[in-house]
C-alpha cells in the first residue's frame, strides 16, 4: 500500500504515467540491487536526503487528497460533509488511539487498525447508505426551478 501511494505521488510530480517506464525502472532497480558497489553507494545516501524526498512525495499525496475534497459536494445541505468528516474520524482513530481495537477479533483489527482502510470503508459505506433514493427529490427542489 505504501509503495502504491509513493508511485502515485511520483507520477503526479513527474507527469510520467507509462507502465513501460515503471517496468523499466523496476528492471533497473533489480540490476542495480545486484551490483554490490552501487548498493553500497545507495546505502550511503544520508537519511536526511531520503527523508526530505519522502516528505515531498507524501505532501503531494496530501495535496491530491485536498483536491479531491475540493471537487466533492461538501455543502451543508448534502451528506458529503458528514461523510467526509466521519471518514476522516475513522481514519484518524487508529493513529490517535492505537489500542482502541485491541479486544476485537484478528480480522477486525486488521481492517479497522489501518487508518487508510477504516477511512475508505467508512466513506464508501456512508456514500452508499446516505445517497438519495433514485427518483426522490429533496424538499425545496421545485422552488429551485422557478415554478417551471
Amino acid at each position: 500500500m505504501v509503495t502504491s501511494a509513493e508511485n502515485i505521488g511520483i507520477g503526479r510530480l513527474t507527469g510520467v504515467r507509462s507502465r513501460f517506464v515503471t517496468a523499466g525502472a523496476g528492471v533497473l532497480l533489480v540490476v542495480l540491487g545486484l551490483a554490490t558497489p552501487v548498493s553500497r553507494a545507495l546505502a550511503g545516501i544520508p537519511e536526511a536526503v531520503v527523508g526530505g524526498s519522502s516528505l515531498v512525495v507524501y505532501a503531494v499525496i496530501a495535496v491530491m487528497g485536498v483536491e479531491m475534497l475540493r471537487r466533492a459536494d461538501l455543502s451543508g445541505t448534502g451528506t458529503g460533509s458528514l461523510t467526509a468528516a466521519l471518514a476522516l474520524t475513522a481514519g484518524l482513530l487508529p493513529l490517535l488511539t492505537p489500542n482502541l481495537y485491541e479486544g476485537f477479533p484478528g480480522w477486525a483489527r486488521t481492517i479497522l487498525g489501518s487508518g487508510v482502510v477504516a477511512g475508505t470503508l467508512t466513506a464508501v459505506l456512508l456514500t452508499v447508505l446516505l445517497r438519495p433514493v433514485r427518483g426522490h427529490r429533496p424538499r425545496g427542489a421545485d422552488a429551485d426551478e422557478g415554478g417551471r
